[in-house]
This record gives structure tokens, sequence and C-alpha cells, in this order.
């Protein structure tokens, strides 16, 4: 890890963890959106607020369905007005292909319209294993993985980029003057981590072997890739008219750090964190905001530059060969998603 990125990492989020960060709200009537990883943490947090902003059908996605259930009782129960959303929990784990597969040809038969695809889904995790799929799993309760964390999201967001191009063309139906949004969760800590295997002859490949993982790394290296290739999905042309970001929540006191023990979480909360509404404040902020430029970093409700490796001589570079290597793979399992990728460039 960058020793020198560590401290100002930890100073950022001491500054800002109590930040009055903007409410930014919108009418949402007659919107469509989905959110992964939704029936708990920074997901279930976003998801009750924009329940509250009407929207005309809010999708949970969620691995357990019985936890998707409760999750949706909650926040029925808690808005703070009636809603009349048709508010949905349907099924999508992350650590299958097929599973994300299934879910896209759902969308595509069920949904006229998408309008916000928010990524939250992923998470930090234990030791090594490998997904059905063959990809790094790295296992406890809960997988954080490769596969997981970066790409089924971008599967997904393949998936559904025809959806979402096609929403920026439709009528504006009543409610803000809202373009289509696809946002992709990272995190500051993109900044602290090196990308070691970038002179492999396959980066992705490279992260796969057992040999060269690094645990104490892997989530904020899938934070890195996450950010790196949302930058250049952003230029693919048919997303032209939609808004393309990743968004940095901040350290919060979410479900992230399950995996540590009661008194790691007791004094990283007390000392770094965010709580999960001023969390949320982020997501909603680049969902519904206009004018980010494409493949923006955001964090703190605003736009900034990413740091690290991101920002380094070579990252264009490096950003080109990761990414002609993950559409590489995700074309072997989507083979339709082909002509999205082909024409990034």
């Amino acid at each position: 890890m960058s020793a020198a990125a560590i401290p100002r990492v930890i100073c950022t989020s001491i500054a800002e963890r109590n930040l009055d960060l903007p409410e930014t709200k919108a009418d949402l009537r007659g919107r469509v959106m989905i959110i992964t990883g939704a029936n708990t943490g920074l997901g279930l947090e976003s998801a009750k607020r924009f329940y509250e902003m009407q929207p005309a059908h809010l999708i949970l996605s969620v691995r357990n369905i019985s936890k998707g259930e409760a999750a949706k009782q909650e926040i029925i129960s808690t808005a703070s007005v009636e809603s009349t959303t048709k508010l949905d929990v349907w099924e999508l784990d992350l650590a299958s292909f097929e599973s994300v597969k299934v879910f896209g040809r759902r969308c595509e038969a069920e949904l006229e319209r998408l309008d916000i695809l928010l990524e939250n889904g992923g998470v930090n995790g234990g030791a090594w294993s490998l997904t059905k799929d063959g990809w790094e799993n790295w296992q406890s309760s809960h997988p954080c993985s490769l596969q997981v964390n970066v790409l089924s999201t971008f599967l997904l967001a393949g998936l559904l980029a025809p959806l979402l191009a096609k929403t920026a063309k439709l009528p504006v139906p009543g409610g803000a003057n809202l373009k289509p949004h696809l946002v992709v969760v990272s995190s500051d800590v993109h900044q602290i981590v090196p990308i070691r295997e970038k002179n492999k002859p396959e980066i992705f490949r490279a992260l796969n072997d057992e040999s060269q993982f690094r645990a104490g790394e892997r989530y904020a290296l899938t934070k890195l890739l996450d950010l790196l290739m949302t930058e250049e999905l952003a230029k693919v042309p048919l997303l032209r008219d939609v808004i393309v970001c990743s968004v940095n929540p901040g350290f919060c006191q979410s479900d992230l750090m399950r995996e540590a023990s009661s008194i790691q979480r007791r004094i990283g909360y007390a000392i770094l964190a965010r709580t999960t509404a001023l969390g949320a404040r982020t997501y909603l902020w680049a969902a519904l905001t206009n004018d980010i430029p494409p493949g923006s970093y955001t964090s703190s409700c605003r736009v900034l530059e990413p740091s690290g490796v991101a920002a380094a001589k070579d990252a264009p570079q490096v950003r080109k060969k990761l990414w002609n290597e993950m559409t590489s793979i995700l074309t072997i399992e989507a083979p339709d998603t082909a002509a999205l990728w082909a024409t990034s460039y």
C-alpha cells in the first residue's frame, strides 16, 4: 500500500465525517430505478430516501430475498410520506454471472425504462476461495471479489446500458428534468493501493492467482478498478446521453466492517465514520445531479480528481489494458454485449 496516502485518507475521513452534506432531492414521479445491495447499510438508507421522492418503480436487488423483503417493510414503515411507489425485491447474486444475466433479462422483459442504476453491491471479505465461475471470491461469511465488486458490476452495467440509453430518448415524465444515471460505488481508498500486476500479460488473470493474492489490499484494489472502469464505461457511445460516474460515500457506519471485531468497529466508527444517513447523501447527489462530467469520480457531493494510480502518468494506458481485458471476459459470458464494448474507442 501507499504509506503516504493512508494518513491522507484517515485525515480526510476525520475532517469530513460530520460535514454538512446537502440532501439532494428530486420529484421522481414516473421514474424507474434499481439499487443493488439494497437490503442493508448505505443501499438501504439511500433506498429509504429515494422511496420518499415518489419514483414510479423502485427495485431493490438483493442476494437474499427474505432479507430484501424485510428491508422493503422497513422502508415502507419508516417513510415520512405516503408513497405511491411500486417497491419490488428482485434477486441478484453478483457472485454468479448467470444470476446477473437472468436479472438483466428480467429488466429487459419487464421494464419500459430505467432512469437510475445505483450499483452499490459489493462487500469486504476474509479468506481466498473461488466462485463457481472460477473467479477470486475473498470469502468469509460474505464474499468480496473481483467478480462481485468489479466483473459482475460492469456486466450488469453492460446488460442494462441499452435500457438506460433508450430512456434518454423517451419523453420526460412528470417531475424533475433528470437524465438517466449509472452510478458505480467506489471509495477514497482507491488511492492507497498500487496495481502490482499492471505489467503482467493479463492483469485480471494475475489478480485471480492465489499465489499473488494480498488480502489487505484487495478491497481497495477492487474500488480502484471500479473507478478506472467507470471512466472507460463513460466513453461508450451508447451511453453518451447517460450520466456515468463513480461515487465515494466515505467511511460510513455500514455493514462493510461486519468482518471486523466489535472493538475495531467501535473505534473506527467513533473516530472516522460518517453515519449511513450522511453517506447516503453522496449517493443521492451522484444519482440526481445532471451536470456531472462523464466518468467523474465524486466524493462528498462534489466532483474530485482521483488520486494514486488513477492519476499516474501511465493511468490511461493501464485503464485501456484493464478495459480490454475486462470486456473480453464479459463478452465470453454475455456475447450480446460485444458490440457495446467494441465501440468504446
